[in-house]
C-alpha cells in the first residue's frame, strides 16, 4: 500500500466508526481507509480515540444483530403496507388506496438453539461433561470379590 498515511483524529476516528458500523472486518476497514492492516493495528495501539471509535462501531452493529437474533428467536409481528390500484368499469384508474396488513413471524427454533447455546452454554451445549470420581477403595473391593469368586470356582 506504500507509505503509511498520517493519522488525523478528526477524520480517521469518524471514518473508522462508520466503517465498523457497516460490519466490516479490520482488514476491510484498513483497505477502505487505504492503509495496511499493520498500520491500522498500530493506530489502534497508538491512538486510544481511534481504538475506541472502532470498538464503539463494532458494538453498535453487534447489538443490532443481537436484537434481531432475539426477535427472530421469540417471534414478532410487523405491519406491511401496500398500494392498491384499481380500475373502474371504463378502464380509468381509481384513486390509489393503501392496505395495511399485520404479518406474524413465528419463533424460529434454530435462532432459539443458537441463542441458548451461547447465552446458557452450560445447560445447552451439545456435549455434556460429567465429573465421575472413582473411589479407589471400592475398586479394590470389586477386584477382591472377583478374585474370591475365581478361587472358589464361582
Amino acid at each position: 500500500m506504500g507509505r503509511p498515511r498520517e493519522y488525523l483524529e478528526e477524520i480517521h476516528d469518524v471514518w473508522a466508526w462508520s466503517l465498523a458500523v457497516e460490519g466490516l472486518t479490520d482488514k476491510e476497514i484498513a483497505k477502505r481507509i487505504g492503509i495496511a492492516k499493520s498500520t491500522l493495528n498500530k493506530w489502534k495501539n497508538d491512538f486510544p480515540s481511534f481504538s475506541d471509535s472502532l470498538k464503539s462501531g463494532k458494538e453498535t452493529i453487534d447489538s443490532k444483530v443481537e436484537k434481531s437474533l432475539f426477535q427472530r428467536a421469540i417471534g414478532y409481528s410487523y405491519k406491511e403496507k401496500k398500494v392498491v390500484i384499481e380500475m373502474d368499469a371504463n378502464g380509468n384508474q381509481k384513486p390509489a388506496r393503501i392496505e395495511t396488513t399485520e404479518k406474524i413471524v413465528p419463533p424460529d427454533t434454530t435462532a432459539q438453539i443458537f441463542w441458548l447455546k451461547n447465552r446458557k452454554s452450560k445447560e445447552w451445549r451439545d456435549r455434556q461433561e460429567h465429573d465421575v470420581t472413582v473411589n479407589p477403595f471400592l475398586e479394590l473391593m470389586k477386584a477382591a470379590t472377583v478374585e474370591d469368586e475365581e478361587m472358589n470356582g464361582g
